[in-house]
């Protein structure tokens, strides 16, 4: 589903703020709640007429719940629509880190379904584009579990670069602030090094510098597919992210700064273990990943626009195995790897109702 109409959606809402929770996701969808309503009501006024209130209470909980439980659906898509197009300027607000093509695209623009359990809490489900026949869940709590909507990182990371620059000619004197306390300070607040390792800063990717400097590397097997996987950039666990942006705030102070050795993990430093015994799956700052993404062998082909890539083959790590040094091209392979390989966890959520 393509940008372009996801945002005519957004700038051209079909329902106003009046709009009632339960239309506002399709016909179809609007005529499953008002079935499920009627029937509890229809319910409700039985064990009225037959004098047990008791029951009567337990059936109006339930439709009062429902009611709650649609408006909060509501608000969680208006706030999708400011991030998406409605943010500051009307840039979409929303991280490259968060993949909105898998489950927020489709079910936002009306194309999911809405069921009840059995406890008659609402489940939101849409088609899965990678496995034709299945589906793709979650309850209204978990929707926004995997958002990151950038905030004042790049602004505040450029300020500290600025800084440096304007320090540069005080002669012998070092820089008034400690670069490495302030970046990692800044990678940590908020999980901010999700949107360090996914968006561009400053101009340019972290990732699109990182396969440039290292391609060799990962040509070779010495990188390997889960060292690329961007929550193995987690500062908790590695320093390639903060070694990166320190050395850009270093360079600008000092031009001449060269880091004694590449921003590539080293096998003293970086244990083998650190990338491939990390559980992905728990909950512990690294977002839920339920599996190793090869990004050698499938990355996502851009479909859209005039620039298409390719999945990016082993020999040469390039489209069409062309030789990799045009940084243009390694924008758009970062592009591509961003759209194809985040929150792929609720693979995890369709297998267990199957």
């Amino acid at each position: 589903m393509s940008d372009k109409r996801a945002r005519k959606y957004f700038e051209n809402m079909p329902y106003g703020n009046k709009a009632k929770s339960s239309e506002i996701h399709g016909k179809a969808n609007q005529q499953v709640i008002n079935n499920m309503i009627q029937g509890l009501v229809s319910k409700y006024d039985a064990a009225m007429r037959e004098g047990d209130k008791g029951t009567a209470g337990k059936y109006d909980a339930v439709i009062k719940q429902i009611a709650k439980d649609l408006d909060n659906l509501k608000a969680i898509k208006e706030e999708f629509a400011v991030n998406y197009g409605g943010g500051t300027g009307g840039k979409n607000m929303f991280s490259n880190y968060t993949n909105l093509k898998e489950f927020d695209i489709p079910f936002w623009l009306e194309g999911g379904r809405i069921t009840f359990d059995e406890t008659l809490k609402p489940i939101l489900s849409v088609p899965d584009s990678n496995n034709p026949g299945k589906e793709i869940s979650k309850r209204i709590e978990d929707i926004t579990e995997n958002w990151v909507i950038k905030g004042s990182e790049e602004a505040d990371f450029m300020q500290m670069q600025q800084d440096a620059v304007k320090q540069r000619n005080t002669i012998g004197k070092p820089l008034d602030f400690d670069v490495d306390f302030a970046v990692d300070n800044l990678l940590h607040n908020n999980d901010a090094w999700k949107v360090f390792v996914s968006d561009k800063i400053g101009g340019r990717y972290f990732l699109q510098d990182y396969l440039i400097e290292n391609q060799e590397k990962i040509k070779s097997g010495e990188i390997n597919d889960a060292m690329l996987h961007p929550d193995s950039f987690n500062p908790i666990m590695d320093t390639r992210l903060h070694k990166y942006f320190s050395t850009r705030i270093k360079k600008s102070f000092d031009p001449n700064y060269k880091q004694k050795s590449s921003f590539a993990p080293k096998q003293d430093e970086t244990p083998v273990a650190h990338v491939k015994e990390v559980d992905l799956t728990k909950k512990d700052g690294l977002g839920p990943r339920a599996e190793k993404i090869d990004l050698h062998n499938e990355a996502a082909v851009i479909t859209e626009g005039p620039e298409k890539i390719q999945k990016i083959r082993r020999e040469g790590l390039t489209p069409d195995s062309q030789t990799f040094v045009n940084k243009d091209s390694a924008a758009d392979m970062v592009d591509a790897m961003m759209k194809a390989r985040l929150n792929r966890d609720l693979e995890k959520t369709s297998d267990k109702k199957e």
